[in-house]
């Protein structure tokens, strides 16, 4: 089996169509049902149910079919380095940044990181914390920025960043005149939050810090992006708890006041896998913690 036996496979699969899927390969219709009949063959299954008008997957070409993508995918990718590392483009540095992080300070470390080494690619996404955790394990993340605590046997982290949680007011707020606001004083607002399943470790401080100040939130809506959280917030939605990072944003509507006493603290690591010793990440672990200390 071959590449190419993939990629005409796929073509049809996707037309259902064989001289729909002809054309677009650039190959005669005989010659692709010939390849068919051999990829077949090789699997020893039919892929395709056909006749003279109609052309569909078999259960087990469903499945052919996902897998086939897979592999094409991860062979163009393979192709794509091998071409940028012929260009003298060493590699790529793939960075993984949990939702509602101090995206000023990361996006200083990663330009930092460029202006070091410019032959190095660096691919940021942003990952559930919980999804980072595995990414980092089966080495489809080089370095990810995580809200501590975090354990994991096969991994190491490092605090950056420790930030108290402020409140997050509509520019309407009857508190405004007020620079410092206890949290028990929003008892009776409708709270905007951030989903456990996306940020568990911030979601889990706003609740606790609630329950120390006496009362259980009135939960509204959850976005698991900040600035989304905070469009919510200046549309009069209700209140949030962010953390004190979120300042930076300037976000049009929304007035943000500290508390007393002072809520829970959030703390951001940069975390990697214990075996990765590549210097390029041991660099942009420096980096990374000069940018949140200047931050």
């Amino acid at each position: 089996m071959e590449l190419r036996h993939l990629r005409y496979f796929v073509a049809v699969a996707e037309a259902l169509h064989f001289g729909q899927a002809a054309a677009r390969l650039r190959i005669a219709q005989p010659s692709l049902s010939h390849q068919i009949r051999q990829l077949e063959a090789e699997v020893q299954t039919t892929l395709l149910n056909r006749t003279k008008r109609h052309v569909e997957l078999t259960e087990a070409g469903r499945l052919f079919l996902q897998e086939s993508r897979e592999i094409l995918a991860r062979a163009d990718r393979a192709a794509l380095i091998a071409r940028r590392a012929a260009r003298g483009e060493a590699g790529r540095l793939r960075v993984g940044v949990g939702f509602c992080m101090d995206q000023a300070a990361i996006t200083a470390a990663v330009t930092a990181f460029h202006l070091r080494h410019g032959s190095i690619r660096v691919d940021v996404q942003t990952v559930a914390v919980p999804l980072q955790i595995a990414a980092l394990r089966d080495d489809r993340l080089d370095v990810g920025f995580v809200r501590a605590p975090m354990s994991d046997p096969a991994l190491e982290t490092q605090i950056v960043a420790s930030e108290p949680l402020v409140a997050a007011l509509p520019a309407r707020h009857r508190l405004l005149g007020k620079k410092k606001i206890a949290l028990a004083g929003l008892a009776n607002d409708a709270f905007l939050i951030v989903p456990r399943d996306a940020v568990p470790v911030f979601h889990d401080a706003v609740l606790r810090a609630c329950r120390e100040a006496g009362f259980v939130p009135h939960v509204l809506h959850e976005a698991d992006q900040l600035p989304m959280l905070l469009g919510m917030v200046a549309a009069g939605h209700g209140v949030a708890l962010v953390p004190a990072a979120a300042r930076k944003t300037k976000a049009r509507g929304v007035v943000f006041r500290a508390l007393h006493p002072s809520a829970a603290v959030l703390q951001t690591a940069v975390a990697w896998r214990r075996d990765n010793l590549s210097p390029a990440v041991l660099d942009f672990l420096d980096i990374a913690r000069e940018a949140f200390a200047r931050s």
